[in-house]
């Protein structure tokens, strides 16, 4: 193995998603899992819409689709009848994307190939042993499948690799929680039942002998009847299946059965698991040149299918960063950032899916939520973001917000309406300007984007939003698109002149409704540090 930038330990789905976007980014990426090969069960299933969102970014979204079953809502059935106040239909539009079923084999596929197509490949058979760290490098010491040991000299280390992780217990860094006493099992199968596709269901009985069991159906692709069921085992049970990793197909038709609907027969398990729920959150997300993201950093009960999702975004923000400091376009302060912002997020997950599961066992339970999503994720306050817009509207997103999504922007040349989120992310700083005159405000922009191309050079773009009739000649410093429909006057309550930065992970990172950039001067010294 060679040395390297960044060494990535841990080829799961947050891994292997920090590889592929430092290797799109041009940085020098390794990434390692003990495992001899990738593996095939679907642990985790649902892709939030933030998620699907960064799939997009890396050209995969389709791909995620095609994959993946769209969840058309939630119901809970008690006693056999559907119960309408604990149950839901999604919307089909209105938000960016759906929630999709995504088996994590397939998402593990899917952001293995990205990586692969940008000239990355996976050192499977590969432990880490422990690591040194001197002032400007780290030296990590591995182990290879055939006993060969050897040392990578790399700039910095993120340990993806899990709840046990052997890089955040180097480190030092508590992880604080608890664990459910209650035991779960999940079987991968086919389920032949009269109960239509598409819908999550959950299915309780309050019967004194099934009164504590409780039954999820989220389906899975792969064929028409594909389901990963989920359970609460019955106390006098669990005691049985201590020591057992995965049920046979018989245990787990004796488990599921009695709390499934009448008549529904069960088939072609894949695989199953016994475990049990914790609820934990690292004291810190990194120290020094080592960095910890995903399960290594908090781990939480699967209600709402926020895990995963989570440990991704907590990737896509430190790709960037990591990515801006090896170009030296930011100080190495800049790094301090992903702890700030993301340590926050992962205490609201372990909060918030606590609670959730209490509801649950307390047959409480809600229907998913906007928070969900994950689109209303804020970094407002961090210590990298500025505003200069002291009186702006209250509504209208602010610096730390995810930038919103605007359809119907035309474009010169192009014979289909275009979104503002083609135009963001990608490794790059987005320059976003707003006009609805030509008078000054052009000159301006054009001013503003030559300041910003000098700040980052080569990792910058601009995109200028102008209104209905005001025809923004075309620049090569510049995209120029009209807001056709309002749908961006509508979602940023702006007035001509005024200014943001988009960050490479789509949140804003400044705002100004002075057009001539000279004030993005404090933004550009906190990069800088």
């Amino acid at each position: 193995m060679e040395d390297v930038d960044v060494l990535v330990v841990g080829a799961g789905p947050v891994g292997l998603l920090l590889g592929t976007e430092l290797q799109r980014d041009g940085i020098g990426v390794s990434v390692i899992d003990r495992m001899p090969s990738r593996g095939f069960f679907c642990k985790a299933l649902g892709i939030t819409p933030r998620t699907l969102e960064i799939f997009d970014d890396l050209g995969i979204v389709d791909r995620a689709i095609e994959a993946g079953v769209w969840l058309t809502g939630v119901e809970t059935w008690v006693d056999g009848a559907m119960v309408p106040a604990r149950s839901m239909h999604l919307p089909e539009q209105g938000l960016p994307y759906g929630s999709l079923s995504l088996a994590q084999y397939e998402t593990e596929r899917l952001l293995e190939a990205a990586f692969a197509e940008h000239g990355g490949r996976v050192n499977y058979g590969f432990a880490l042993d422990g690591f040194t760290e001197t002032d400007n490098a780290i030296e990590a010491h591995v182990t290879a499948s055939d006993g060969e040991t050897q040392t990578v000299r790399c700039r910095w280390l993120v340990g993806c690799d899990g709840a046990h992780s052997k890089v955040r217990s180097a480190l030092g860094l508590s992880y604080e929680g608890a664990q459910f006493p209650q035991t779960f099992a999940l079987a991968d199968l086919d389920v032949d039942w009269a109960q239509p596709r598409g819908p999550m269901y959950r299915f309780e009985w309050t019967d004194a002998a099934r009164a504590k069991t409780s039954v999820a159906a989220v389906p899975v692709r792969g064929s028409a009847r594909r389901y990963r069921l989920s359970m609460i085992v019955p106390e006098e049970r669990a005691a049985s299946l201590a020591g057992i990793a995965a049920p046979d197909f018989d245990t787990m038709c004796e488990l599921l059965m009695p709390s499934l609907p009448e008549g529904t027969q069960l088939s072609s398990m894949r695989w199953s698991s016994v475990y049990r729920v914790s609820h934990r959150i690292a004291s810190a997300y990194g120290r020094g040149r080592v960095f910890i993201a995903g399960d290594a950093a908090h781990i939480h009960p699967p209600v709402g299918g926020q895990g995963m999702n989570t440990g991704l975004q907590d990737a896509h923000n430190l790709a960037w960063k990591l990515a801006h400091v090896a170009k030296g376009f930011a100080h190495p302060a800049l790094l301090d950032s992903y702890s700030a912002e993301r340590h926050p997020v992962g205490v609201d997950v372990v909060q918030s899916t606590r609670a959730a599961l209490n509801a649950v066992l307390a047959r409480q339970a809600a229907n998913p939520a906007m928070r969900e999503t994950q689109l209303l994720i804020t970094y407002r306050g961090s210590p990298i973001v500025a505003d200069n817009w002291t009186d702006a509207d209250a509504e209208s997103p602010a610096p730390g917000d995810r930038l919103p999504d605007a359809g119907g922007l035309s474009q010169r040349f192009v014979g289909h309406p275009r979104r503002l989120h083609e135009y963001i992310g990608h490794g790059r700083h987005v320059l976003l300007g707003y006009i609805d005159a030509l008078d000054g405000q052009y000159e301006a922009f054009t001013a503003a984007c030559r300041a910003f191309g000098a700040l980052l050079p080569g990792a910058a773009s601009a995109v200028l939003v102008a209104s209905p009739g005001c025809n923004a000649p075309d620049d090569e410093l510049m995209t120029v698109v009209t807001d056709a429909r309002g749908e961006f006057a509508a979602a940023f309550r702006a007035p001509g002149g005024a200014l943001w930065i988009v960050r490479p992970d789509g949140h804003i990172g400044w705002r100004s409704r002075d057009g001539s950039g000279e004030t993005f001067s404090d933004w550009g010294r906190i990069l800088r540090g």
